[in-house]
């Protein structure tokens, strides 16, 4: 046995494989290297639909606030309102009563001081229910859009599974359904984008607190 042979085997040394005989890896394949763009381009364009689902979430979420806010500034007026109706009603029975002349001027400044401020508390009211259904209408809208878009993410994702089976199987039908899937998310998606207010035309009327019964003159 020549020494070079015995030095080889103690030092365990291998001999490169025979050319033509090499395994050649997935990325050494010009179609699994277009899926794998391609998968990275769907991998984009799911994280900016993400990023919008998130975005009108946080819309909804503001907007519904707001618009709870509002309806509760109205509400409360219109109590502010109604104890003011109390008040005048209060000084006309005092009026029709024996005042003498200072009491009565005292009495009439007073209801008109009550009755231009429950002018003001209508016209303020309408403002205020006005902007609370406008922020009501845009939560729900807002919503609608956070759906849509959160339906066209799962497509999306599912597109990304289907061809990534494609380097895995290499059938081809995966391929093909990962291009339907992600037609249809993008579809989802600008449907979200261009998806206005469904709410009703005319929205309906905010019903008005109870009146509280008038307390018993002692």
């Amino acid at each position: 046995m020549s020494p070079d042979l015995t030095s080889c085997r103690r030092s365990s040394c291998s001999l490169p494989p025979m050319s033509g005989h090499g395994s050649h890896s997935h990325s050494d394949n010009p179609e699994h290297k277009r899926i794998g763009v391609f998968i990275g381009v769907i991998a984009v364009v799911m994280a900016i639909v993400g990023a919008f689902a998130k975005q009108q979430a946080n819309e909804m979420i503001m907007k519904e606030v707001k618009a709870s806010n509002g309806f509760a500034w109205y509400q409360a007026k219109r109590q502010r309102a109604y104890v003011n109706e109390l008040e005048v009603k209060r000084i006309d029975f005092e009026l029709a009563g024996q005042v003498n002349d200072a009491q009565r001027k005292l009495l009439e400044t007073n209801r008109a001081k009550f009755i231009a401020k429950n002018a003001e508390y209508d016209t303020e009211n309408k403002e205020i229910l006005s902007g609370a259904e406008i922020d009501r209408d845009a939560a729900q809208t807002a919503a609608h859009k956070h759906h849509w878009y959160e339906f066209a993410e799962i497509a999306l994702h599912i597109a990304i599974v289907l061809c990534s089976l494609v380097l895995l199987t290499n059938q081809r039908i995966f391929f093909h359904t990962g291009i339907a899937a992600t037609v249809v998310g993008i579809g989802l998606a600008v449907l979200a984008y261009g998806t206005g207010s469904h709410a009703p035309a005319k929205p309906a009327a905010v019903t008005p607190p109870a009146a509280a019964p008038a307390a018993k003159a002692h």
